[in-house]
């Protein structure tokens, strides 16, 4: 079988889908002696993408997202004649005589569709066309796979959820007491500072980082709290270095660009934690390699992020500072959980490898070269993980209703529990809408959430019941372990952009009937159900159901 994978865009960038072109490639030729890969590279890439037997470079003169590439790179395939063409790169030529496959790494361009340029727009419009008529599509998390059914209506069925994995380099390193590097001119001392990693844009959420860093500080002026910014400078990056004048936060924020991959290695090493704030991400895997390095981690209870952290991070609501805050202060002291959630957090990477990742794609290429139907993909969230929080586990209140952690483990899985919900509710004038609602879950906390965004015309034709939600009064006398299910509503409106985001919080406590199989009770899970996609019923629940 000849395999031909579009490499073309490693020859001008150096980032996640270039990287996983890369590796996917190297760990195919090592576990695959049978088949031949072809590396689609572009003429400007004079090295081979992999150097084996099997794998040989081919020249492509198209440029990736060229406005021509769908006539003029069929046309330069036809010289190749692959039995199958895999696009890392999201789009595969439409019209092309043998099977193509597709990875599709997440779909920011289409929930934040104001940073695409001209260019980008006009390639990234191909998709639905492209999904429509691949023979395979690869999602890289079971996050993805929904958001593609959901917003590419393509049958969730005819997707496989193929993760991807840290580099090898990223382990754990020995570190010197009072090890330092120099980054952009300033030394960062090991040990005297958390990290963020990724590109400065809006989505990444670094100026509710930056503010919950300022009630931090404002409440504990006695820590030296300091936050080292790894990234490039993307789509209106200006707020962000705006949110650390308005913070006055100049002292404790280091912005040191891009860095090399082993100054990358020995910040995730060297860094009392790992924090992404980021508002969605299609796999994040900057919070892979911390955990691969052995770094403690912080992330947002959104999107894939508690898919790819599993029980080996603590997640916080996105928006919300003040919990944030509440997260740094007590993650930043306490030592010991920095050792116990690097220690899950080694043993959660070991679960994702290329080597994994190279023999689910090869069997999705078998699979499609020979016409036949795609099979139910197994999935990393096995039913008889345990997802059991630690010993003091952080107690954050988004509200003043009762949010009790489960003090005993509880088995959560993670397909029961994300779901994405399309809701397409409009009043009858168009003067504002549902765009979208998504549930997910704290493995950690027992905590569920739903959040629903409202779009308006002007922020005051919001809803009644979206701008005045507010929570239920906290029955003050109820012992925490003996509490029920207790919901919890809250509404942030951004008056900027006329959209108002709608939490709610559903919170549940380990009652002595709810422990695990090991304590001699049953097992417990948090199902999420609610609204299909097309629905204009705005309800949502959470419900406990037993496992025998």
């Amino acid at each position: 079988m000849r395999i031909a994978i579009d490499a073309r865009l490693n020859a001008y960038r150096r980032g996640g889908i270039p990287q996983y072109t890369r590796h996917l490639l190297a760990a195919l030729a090592e576990i695959d002696r049978d088949n031949q890969y072809i590396a689609l590279q572009h003429h400007q890439m004079l090295r081979p993408l992999a150097v084996a037997a099997n794998v040989r470079r081919h020249v492509i003169h198209t440029p990736p997202h060229n406005r021509f590439e769908p006539w003029s790179l069929p046309t330069e395939l036809l010289l190749v004649r692959p039995d199958v063409l895999h696009c890392p790169d999201f789009i595969a030529p439409v019209r092309r005589p043998f099977p193509a496959v597709v990875t599709i790494h997440d779909l920011a361009f289409m929930q934040y569709p104001e940073i695409l340029d001209s260019d980008a727009r006009q390639y990234y419009s191909q998709i639905a066309r492209s999904t429509a008529a691949a023979e395979g599509i690869i999602a890289v998390s079971e996050a993805t796979r929904q958001d593609i059914a959901q917003y590419l209506d393509v049958p969730i069925e005819h997707i496989d959820v193929v993760y991807e994995a840290a580099a090898p380099v990223f382990k754990p390193i020995e570190l010197r007491e009072g090890e330092a590097r120099v980054l952009n001119g300033e030394p960062v001392l090991s040990k005297s500072f958390m990290l963020f990693v990724s590109t400065l844009e809006p989505r990444k959420n670094l100026p509710t980082l930056l503010k919950a860093l300022r009630i931090a500080l404002d409440r504990r002026p006695d820590r030296d709290y300091r936050l080292v910014i790894v990234g490039g400078r993307g789509w209106k990056f200006q707020s962000i270095f705006d949110a650390v004048n308005t913070y006055k936060l100049g002292d404790h924020v280091l912005f040191a660009g891009n860095v090399g991959v082993y100054d990358l290695r020995w910040l995730y090493n060297a860094c009392r934690f790992y924090i992404n704030p980021s508002l969605y991400e299609g796999f994040g895997l900057p919070l892979l390699e911390a955990m691969a390095s052995g770094a403690a981690c912080l992330a947002s209870a959104t999107s894939s992020l508690p898919e790819i952290g599993g029980d080996a991070a603590i997640y916080v609501p996105p928006l919300d500072p003040g919990l944030w805050a509440d997260a740094i202060e007590q993650l930043w002291e306490d030592e010991q959980r920095q050792r116990d959630l690097g220690r899950l957090g080694q043993a959660r990477a070991q679960r994702f490898s290329w080597k994994r990742a190279a023999r689910e794609t090869l069997k999705i290429y078998e699979r499609v070269a020979q016409g036949l139907p795609r099979e139910a993909a197994e999935t990393l969230n096995e039913p008889s993980r345990q997802l059991a929080p630690l010993p003091g586990t952080y107690r954050n209140t988004p509200t003043e209703a009762p949010r009790a952690c489960l003090r005993c483990g509880t088995q959560l899985e993670y397909g029961d529990l994300q779901h994405d919900l399309k809701i397409t509710h409009s009043d009858g004038a168009g003067e504002y809408n549902v765009l979208a609602s998504r549930a997910w879950v704290c493995p950690n906390c027992g905590h569920v959430e739903l959040v629903s965004e409202w779009r308006a015309l002007k922020p005051e034709l919001l809803p009644d019941h979206v701008l005045d939600l507010r929570p239920p009064p906290a029955p003050s006398s109820a012992p925490i372990d003996s509490q029920p299910l207790t919901p919890a509503l809250r509404a942030t409106l951004l008056r900027e952009r006329h959209v108002a985001h709608v939490q709610r919080s559903i919170s549940y406590s380990g009652l002595s009937n709810d422990l695990p199989a090991h304590t001699g009770g049953p097992r417990t899970a948090a199902r999420i159900s609610g609204s299909r996609s097309g629905s204009t019923d705005r309800r949502a629940r959470a419900s406990l159901r037993r496992r025998k």
